[in-house]
C-alpha cells in the first residue's frame, strides 16, 4: 500500500525527505488527520519492530489491542483539534525484549494548500530517556547520602559566593550557634564570632578573596550557651574553565578540646622545662629508640653544647674517648632489657677540661605499661672523684714508703712501744722479718743526751704535732749510726693520737757529703736557671731527649706546640706520640743520635695537625729539637696556590657549566689552526639552543641554569676527547673539531646533537623540551682564520634558523648573500613607512548564497624605489623580529578601516594581526582610534589572528581579544587547522568566523583527506553557529565542493586577485 503523501508533494522531495529523517538518531514517525501511518524512519521502524511498507496506511489498531490503540488515536485527535505539543512517557518493551523509558512529543503540523485544502499530519518523535531518568534517581539518591552524611558529620559545611557572602550552611551551625540559616547567610554569621577574633578573621577571609588562596584560621564561636569555643575554618575556592572563582566551599571543625589540650600541654611542659632548668643536677630525656630528646639548661651550660647537636646521639661528642665505649654499652644493654642504668664518665667541659660524673637513667612507662623511653640526670662527682682517687694514691704511696722505702720506718704506740717496721729496720736493727719488735726506743739510743730529745719528741706527737729530731744510735754491729727522725701521730675517730709513725732515716754518711753536696747543687742550679734563661727567651721550641728518648726539658713553646705539660718529662717522646714512631721527624732524630750529626728538616706531625721545621744537634746525654711551627705558612702558601690555578681555570671557564668560554674557546682555536697541517680539515660548529627563553622565563632562572649544564654534559657526551667544547654566552655553544676526518662527519655529528638534545630533560622536576639548530664552518675552505670561521658558521646558523630550527647547514657563499639581502631589507624596511613605500591591495571576500562581495582582506604591498614590488613573505617576518610591524599595523588599520568607510555599509573589511602586535600595551587603543578617525561601524571591522596568538601567552591575548570584542569589531582565526590545537582555541574563545587554509584546497576535488577536512570543518561551523569562509579558490570544481559542503564564503583568484583600493571599488560597485 502506498502512503498518502501531502497533494503537493513530490517522488523526488519525498526521498529527500526520507534521507534526510533516517540521519536522525531517534525514532521518526507521521501519521494523517485519521491516525493511519504516513512515515517511519529506520530507527522508528526498529522501535516498532516493522518495515516501512507494513506500517504505511495502517492505523495502531491494526498492531495493538483495542484499549491501547483507543488510548493513543484519542490523545493524536486533541493534538489535533488543539494544535498543542503533548508530551508523553511510559515504559515499554521493546522488540529486542527490553524495558525502556520513553518519552513521546507529538505535534501537529499543517501543511499550507497548493491549489488545494489544507492538511494536517501528526509528527512524533520518541527519545530513549532510560539512562536520563536512572541518572537522575542515582543523583537523588546520592544528593539524599550526601545530605545524611552532612546532617551526621561532627564538622559544619557551608559554601559562599565569590564576594564572600555565605549561600548555605550545614545544620550543625544552628545547633550550636542558635543562629538559623537566615540569620546566618550573608555576613549575619559574623555576629557569633568572638569580638577579638572578628577583625583578624575578616583580614583573612578578604586576602583569600582577593587572592584566591585557600582559607585555614582558628577563632572563637558564640554557643547558643553563651560560651565561646574555638573552632577551626577551612576554604577552597572553585573556579570556571577560565579560572575565575565561581564559589567557595568550606567546613567548621571544632578544635576546642584540641586546643585546651594543646594548651594543657604547653603548660606542663612549661613547668617541666622550668624545674629541669633550675634543678642543681643534669637532666635528660630518651625516647624509646634511644635518641634523647630533651637535656636541661645545666648540661648544655656545663658542656657548651647546643641543644641541636647534643640532641639524638649528639651527647657522645662530649663523652672521654676512652669511656665512649662502656657508656654505650651500658646505655644499650639497659634500654634492651628496659632497666634502669648507672654509669660514671668523665664528661667534656665547655672549657675543654673533663668532668667526672655519675649517669643514672630509669626507664619511663605509660599508665598502660606502655614503654616510653628514659628519663635520667648526671651529677658531677668530680671532687669526690679525686679525693678518692688521692686517697688511694696517699695508700698506695704509704704503702710503697713502708714497704719499700730505704729509710726506717716504724710505728709506735704512744709508749714507744714498736708495733710495726719495714725491712729496712729490721736490718739496721738486726731483727728478721718474723723476729717479735722486742727493742723500745729507750733500749736502742746511743748516747744518754738524746734520751732528752726523743721524750720531746714523743711528747709532741702524743699533743697531736709533728716531731723531728736528731740521735745516735747503736745498730745491730754496734756501731753508732746517726739518725734523722720524724715523727707524727696517727689520730683516732675521735681526733685524738692513737698511734705513732715515725721514719728514721741514716744521715751518717750524708752529714758528710751534705756540705759538698749543697755546694754542687748551687753550682748546678745557677747552671740550669742561666740555661733554662736562654731557652726560654727563644721564638723555638726547645725539647731535649736522653739516648732513652725520654723527655729531660721542655721550654714553654714546646708545650704549647705538643699541647703537654711538665708531667710529660721522663716520659718516652714515642710512647706520648706513637704515630711519629715510623715518620720522618723520627728518621731525622735516630740518625742525629747514632751518628752524632746536626740535621735540619720539615714534617708534618700527624698527631698535631701541624708542619713543622726543625733543627736537630747531638748533645752530651742525647738530642736537642728546635723547632718552629710552621703550619699556617705553608697553608698559606698552599692558600695562594690553589687560588692562583682556580683563578686560572676561571678565568678560561664558564662558571656555570665548566665548558671553556669564550676566551679559552679563541685561544684554542687559534692554537688548532696554527697546529693544522696543510692536508687536514678543521671544523667548527655554531649551536643555538630552540624554545630554551621560554623555558627560561617559565620555570626561572635557577631552572634555565639547569637545563644549560645538562645540555653542556650532553654535548661533551656526543663529541671526542680531543675536540673542544665551549659555551660562548646564553644558550649559544660552539665545538671545534681539530681534526675532522671530513664534512660528512661533522654534519653527522651536527645531526646526532640536534636529536641528543632533543630528549626531554628533566628540569626542576618538570620534564623539558629544547632544540638546537647548528652552523657548520671548515678550514680552509669557508676560511682561514678564527674570526673568518666563526662569521661562516654563523651565517650557516642564521640559515639553519631561518629554515625552521631543529636542523643544520653548512656554510656557502650563497648564504652570505642570503645574509646580506635580509639585512638590506632590515635597513630599507625601517624608513619605508615614512617614505610612503606601503600601499592596500583588498582580495574580495564572496557569499556563496549571494554571489556579491561581503567583505574584503587588506594585504600589505611594499613598492621598493630600488627593488620593486616585494613579496610580503619577504619583509613580514624581518618586520616581526625587528618590532616595525607595530607602527606598520597601525598604519594599515588606519587606511583599511579609512578605505572601507567609502564602501557600502554590507562590505566589511579584514585586517591581519600579528603575534608581535598582542606584545603591544597599545593594540586596543590603536583599533579603537582607527575606527573612531574612519567612522567606520565596529561591526564592520573584522581582525583575523593565526593560533600562535593563543599559544604565546594565552591568558593575557584571551584578555586583550575580549577587549577587542567589546569594542564590537570581529573575531577570525585565520589559517584554521595548520596550527597546533585549533579545536581547543575554538573552546576557550568564541570565533566569529573561521577561515580555512588553502593548503587544504589545492588538492580538490581529488584529494580525499583534504575534501575531509573540509568537510568536517564546515559541520564544524555549521554545529557552533560560526562562519566558515575558505581561502584559495581557483577553478569552478573548488567552488562546487566548498558550496555543496555548506561554506558561507569564498576568497580566491576565481573571483578576483588582491586589488588597488581603485579598482576593488569599482568591484564592489558592479557587484559579480
Amino acid at each position: 500500500m502506498n502512503a498518502p503523501l501531502p497533494q503537493n508533494s513530490s517522488k523526488k522531495s519525498y526521498d529527500f525527505f526520507q534521507y534526510l529523517m533516517d540521519g536522525i538518531a531517534e525514532p521518526v514517525i507521521v501519521k494523517d488527520d485519521r491516525s493511519r501511518f504516513v512515515f517511519a524512519n529506520s530507527s522508528g521502524c526498529a522501535l516498532l519492530g516493522r518495515d516501512c511498507d507494513e506500517l504505511l496506511g495502517h492505523t495502531d489498531y491494526d498492531f495493538l489491542p483495542k484499549e491501547e490503540a483507543d488510548r493513543i488515536v484519542s490523545l493524536e485527535q486533541v493534538v489535533l483539534s488543539t494544535g498543542e505539543e503533548h508530551h508523553l512517557e511510559e515504559l515499554v518493551t521493546t522488540p529486542d525484549g527490553a524495558r525502556r523509558t520513553l518519552l513521546t512529543k507529538i505535534r501537529c503540523v499543517r501543511v499550507p494548500p497548493a491549489g488545494g485544502t489544507e492538511e494536517k499530519f501528526l509528527v512524533a518523535i520518541i527519545v530513549d530517556v532510560t539512562e536520563l531518568r536512572q541518572a537522575e534517581d542515582t543523583l537523588r539518591s546520592r544528593e539524599d547520602h550526601y545530605r545524611s552524611l552532612v546532617d551526621l558529620h561532627p564538622q559544619v559545611p557551608w559554601i559562599a559566593d565569590p564576594a564572600g557572602n555565605v549561600l548555605e550552611v550545614g545544620p550543625r551551625w544552628t545547633e550550636f550557634t542558635g543562629l538559623s540559616v537566615e540569620e546566618t547567610v550573608g555576613s549575619g554569621w559574623g555576629k557569633a564570632v568572638h569580638p577579638q577574633d572578628a577583625g583578624p578573621l575578616v583580614e583573612h577571609w578578604h586576602h583569600s578573596l582577593s587572592s584566591g588562596d585557600p582559607l585555614d584560621y582558628e577563632y572563637r564561636l558564640l554557643s547558643r550557651t553563651g560560651s565561646y569555643r574555638w573552632f577551626r575554618v577551612r576554604a577552597a575556592a572553585k573556579r570556571s574553565g577560565l579560572g575565575k572563582i565561581v564559589r567557595w566551599y568550606g567546613v567548621l571543625e571544632d578544635v576546642d578540646d584540641r586546643r585546651r589540650a594543646i594548651e594543657a600541654l604547653r603548660e606542663s611542659e612549661v613547668q617541666f622545662r622550668t624545674i629541669a632548668d633550675n634543678a642543681p643536677v643534669m637532666i635528660w630525656m630518651a625516647d624509646p629508640s634511644g635518641d634523647t630528646s630533651f637535656f636541661n639548661c645545666l648540661w648544655l651550660e656545663t658542656t657548651g653544647q647546643t641543644e641541636s647537636e647534643a640532641l639524638g646521639f649528639g651527647w657522645v661528642d662530649v663523652i672521654h674517648p676512652e669511656d665512649l665505649e662502656k657508656v654505650q654499652k651500658a646505655f644499650f644493654s639497659a634500654k634492651a632489657g628496659r632497666a634502669s642504668v648507672r654509669c660514671e664518665y668523665r664528661l667534656r667541659r665547655a672549657d675543654g677540661s673533663w668532668a667526672w660524673v655519675i649517669d643514672v637513667g630509669h626507664p619511663r612507662f605509660s599508665a598502660d605499661g606502655t614503654f616510653l623511653g628514659y628519663v635520667g640526670s648526671v651529677l658531677d662527682i668530680t671532687e669526690r672523684r679525686a679525693a678518692e682517687i688521692a686517697q688511694e694514691e696517699s695508700e698506695a704511696f704509704i704503702r710503697s714508703i713502708f714497704d719499700s722505702s730505704a729509710d726506717c720506718v716504724r710505728v709506735l704506740d704512744l709508749e714507744g712501744r714498736p708495733l710495726l717496721m719495714n725491712m729496712a729496720g729490721r736490718k739496721i736493727f738486726g731483727l728478721t722479718e718474723e723476729a717479735p719488735l722486742s727493742k723500745t726506743t729507750w733500749d736502742v739510743i746511743g748516747k744518754a743526751s738524746d734520751t732528752e730529745k726523743v721524750k720531746t719528741g714523743w711528747d709532741k706527737v702524743r699533743s697531736g704535732e709533728t716531731a723531728r729530731f736528731e740521735i745516735a744510735i747503736r745498730d745491730a754491729d754496734d756501731r753508732e749510726r746517726c739518725m734523722d727522725v720524724i715523727a707524727a701521730p696517727v689520730m683516732g675517730r675521735e681526733g685524738k693520737p692513737v698511734r705513732m709513725l715515725s721514719i728514721w732515716r741514716d744521715v751518717t754518711e750524708a752529714k758528710r757529703a751534705s756540705e759538698e753536696i749543697s755546694r754542687a747543687q748551687k753550682r748546678a742550679e745557677a747552671a740550669a736557671q742561666q740555661l733554662s734563661s736562654v731557652l726560654e727567651s727563644t721564638m723555638d721550641s726547645v725539647m731535649l731527649l736522653d739516648p732513652e728518648w725520654r723527655i729531660r726539658y721542655l721550654n714553654e713553646n714546646a708545650k704549647r706546640l705538643l699541647r703537654i705539660g711538665d708531667e710529660s718529662l721522663g716520659k718516652v717522646f714515642w710512647t706520648l706520640f706513637p704515630k711519629e714512631r715510623k715518620g720522618t721527624f723520627a728518621k731525622h732524630c735516630q740518625e742525629v743520635m747514632s751518628r752524632r750529626s746536626r740535621s735540619f728538616f720539615e714534617d708534618y706531625l700527624t698527631s698535631l695537625d701541624r708542619w713543622i721545621e726543625a733543627s736537630a744537634s747531638p748533645t752530651q746525654d742525647g738530642i736537642s729539637i728546635f723547632c718552629r711551627d710552621t703550619t699556617e705558612r705553608r697553608r698559606a702558601e698552599e692558600d695562594k696556590l690553589l687560588a692562583q690555578k682556580q683563578m686560572a681555570h676561571m678565568a678560561k671557564h664558564d662558571m656555570l657549566t665548566g665548558l671553556a668560554n669564550r676566551v679559552f674557546f679563541r685561544e684554542s682555536f687559534d692554537r688548532v689552526l696554527n697546529e693544522r697541517r696543510a692536508n687536514q680539515c678543521v671544523a667548527v660548529l655554531c649551536v643555538d639552543l630552540d624554545g630554551f627563553k621560554a623555558i627560561n622565563d617559565t620555570l626561572g632562572h635557577p631552572a634555565g641554569d639547569s637545563l644549560l649544564r645538562q645540555v653542556s654534559a650532553r654535548l661533551v657526551q656526543s663529541v671526542r676527547a680531543t675536540d673542544i667544547v665551549a659555551r660562548l654566552g646564553g644558550d649559544e655553544f660552539a665545538i671545534i673539531l681539530p681534526a675532522a676526518t671530513d664534512e660528512d662527519g661533522a654534519c653527522h655529528l651536527a645531526q646526532r646533537i640536534i636529536e641528543l638534545l632533543y630528549e626531554p630533560f628533566t628540569v626542576e622536576g618538570v620534564s623539558a623540551t629544547v632544540g638546537a639548530s647548528v652552523g657548520i664552518a671548515f678550514a680552509p675552505d669557508d676560511g682561514a682564520t678564527a674570526n673568518e670561521l666563526m662569521k661562516a658558521a654563523d651565517i650557516a646558523l642564521y640559515s639553519a634558523k631561518s629554515s625552521g630550527r631543529g636542523t643544520y647547514r653548512r656554510f656557502n657563499v650563497a648564504m652570505h648573500a642570503q645574509l646580506q639581502a635580509h639585512q638590506q631589507i632590515k635597513i630599507a624596511l625601517r624608513g619605508a613607512l615614512e617614505r610612503n613605500e606601503f600601499e592596500l591591495h583588498y582580495q574580495p571576500l564572496v557569499s556563496l548564497r549571494s554571489r556579491r562581495v561581503t567583505g574584503c582582506e587588506a594585504l600589505l604591498r611594499w613598492r621598493s624605489p630600488e627593488r620593486g614590488m616585494i613579496a610580503p613573505s619577504e619583509f613580514i617576518p624581518i618586520a616581526e623580529e625587528t618590532g616595525l610591524i607595530v607602527p606598520m599595523g597601525e598604519w594599515i588599520l588606519a587606511q583599511a578601516c579609512r578605505q572601507a568607510a567609502q564602501w557600502p555599509e554590507h562590505v566589511s573589511i579584514a585586517v591581519n594581526l600579528s603575534p608581535v602586535q598582542f606584545k603591544h600595551r597599545n593594540l586596543v587603543k590603536a583599533v579603537a582610534g582607527a575606527l573612531s578617525a574612519s567612522g567606520l561601524a565596529p561591526a564592520r571591522l573584522q581582525v583575523e589572528i593565526t593560533e600562535s596568538v593563543l599559544l604565546d601567552e594565552s591568558e593575557h591575548n584571551l584578555h586583550l581579544l575580549q577587549e577587542l570584542r567589546s569594542l564590537g569589531v570581529k573575531i577570525a582565526m585565520d589559517d584554521f587547522g595548520t596550527g597546533y590545537s585549533s579545536l581547543g582555541y575554538l573552546r576557550s574563545f568564541p570565533f566569529d568566523k573561521i577561515k580555512v587554509d588553502q593548503a587544504f584546497v589545492r588538492d580538490l576535488p581529488h584529494g580525499k583527506e583534504s575534501l575531509a577536512i573540509v568537510r568536517a570543518v564546515a559541520g564544524l561551523g555549521e554545529s557552533l553557529g560560526i562562519t566558515t569562509t575558505i581561502e584559495g579558490i581557483e577553478t569552478e570544481d573548488q567552488l562546487a565542493i566548498v558550496n555543496a559542503e555548506g561554506f558561507h564564503e569564498v576568497q580566491g583568484y576565481i573571483f578576483s586577485r588582491p586589488l588597488p583600493a581603485s579598482e576593488v571599488s569599482k568591484l564592489i560597485d558592479g557587484q559579480l
